[in-house]
């Protein structure tokens, strides 16, 4: 039986409820080899270690091809789904694809790094890109005649599943669940578990995936008010994990001791040290996370600028935080200019938060090196 290294000499003890931690939830291993194979890889095999496993590419396969069955069904509607919807949806379920079933998931059982990539595509891009695409309708015209009628819709009639979905959904549940989703899975007793025991790497993935589904369902919403959350609220709670990935990067970052000690079990492929590992991790949970929120806020400013626009066309009056009255006649003009300088003003403002965003990160980072 392996088990994991001891810290290397001049690593401060972990806490006695550190240890306790790790130890209850490393119990539940029935051996500590690495949940997905990771065990034996050879830097040099590594990137052709693909999973190819039924129980992941069988479903993945299946949606594809009861999403392409629906395209092809309903491509004499009289709007047809865009093609840009379709290329979303492929390369969000793609995405996921290659999350789990390429060489990152087998090198990310040996890399810190490598396992936050594999985090990213599967926690944010893949469900950012399948939300994006709205594939809901399609789904649905894939399915059989008889999955659509028995299955399908006393799903979407079930009053239990609509109340749950619309309470996961709910603004600052969406957010907790999205950051909790990361945050407890990077508690280094908790993450070394993970990687030791397959039902805790599975329910890793799992909660991720789905979190992320929750969270960019609820950012993404095409519903008008007052059933959709506010656009404002939306874009502060997309800075609000921005901030989250900060933290949580910075202090990855700059810390100076060796966390995550599952990794080198087996050792760190390509030869990569385990405290340089974790640092390019944390730039991961940091740089390129942060940016893919900022493409989010972009597409919810420019939503929410279609949506005032479609409002005003069907005398609908602003939806915005000066809600009024159905507009008529010279009005709608009226409102249309207040909607333009709106926009301009609420840039300027998205433009001095990027730049207070980035003030903080630097300000987090040497904060956190004069302590080390």
């Amino acid at each position: 039986m392996r088990t994991a290294p001891t810290p290397p000499a001049g690593m401060p003890p972990p806490r006695r409820l550190r240890g306790a931690l790790a130890f209850a939830v490393t119990a539940l291993a029935p051996e500590a080899a690495l949940a997905h194979g990771g065990e034996g890889l050879i830097a040099g095999a590594a990137w052709f270690a693909w999973s190819l496993t039924p129980e992941i590419s069988g479903p993945i396969l299946l949606i594809l091809a009861v999403y392409a069955r629906g395209a092809f069904r309903r491509r004499s509607v009289a709007r047809p789904v865009s093609v840009v919807r379709h290329v979303l949806f492929t390369m969000g379920m793609l995405t996921l694809f290659l999350s789990l079933q390429s060489p990152i998931d087998p090198i990310g059982e040996r890399l810190f790094l490598a396992h936050q990539i594999q985090h990213l595509l599967l926690r944010m891009i893949g469900p950012m890109l399948v939300v994006l695409a709205r594939p809901q309708g399609v789904l649905v015209a894939g399915l059989p005649k008889r999955a659509r009628r028995g299955v399908a819709a006393p799903l979407m009639k079930s009053g239990a599943l609509s109340s749950a979905y619309n309470v996961l959904t709910r603004p600052l549940v969406a957010f907790a669940l999205f950051v909790l989703s990361l945050y407890v899975w990077q508690i280094p007793p908790v993450h070394n578990a993970a990687l030791l025991n397959p039902l805790i790497h599975w329910a890793m993935h799992l909660t991720m995936l789905a979190a992320g589904f929750l969270f960019f369902a609820m950012v993404f919403s095409r519903r008008d008010l007052p059933s959709a959350p506010p656009h404002v609220l939306r874009i502060l709670l997309l800075f609000a994990t921005i901030v989250t990935n900060i933290l949580l990067g910075a202090i990855t970052v700059f810390k100076t001791t060796v966390l995550y000690t599952v990794y080198d079990i087996e050792g760190r492929l390509f030869g990569i040290s385990p405290l340089t590992d974790e640092i390019a991790g944390g730039f991961i949970l940091w740089v390129p996370a942060s940016m893919m929120i900022v493409i989010a806020i972009a597409i919810v400013f420019h939503d929410w600028n279609l949506m005032e626009e479609k409002r005003l066309r069907h005398g609908l009056g602003y939806a915005g935080p000066q809600c009024g009255p159905p507009a008529t006649g010279d009005q709608r003009n009226e409102d249309r200019t207040f909607v333009l300088a709106s926009s301009k003003r609420l840039g300027l403002l998205l433009g001095l938060a990027a730049l207070i965003m980035f003030s903080l990160a630097v300000g987090i980072g040497v904060f956190i090196v004069s302590f080390n």
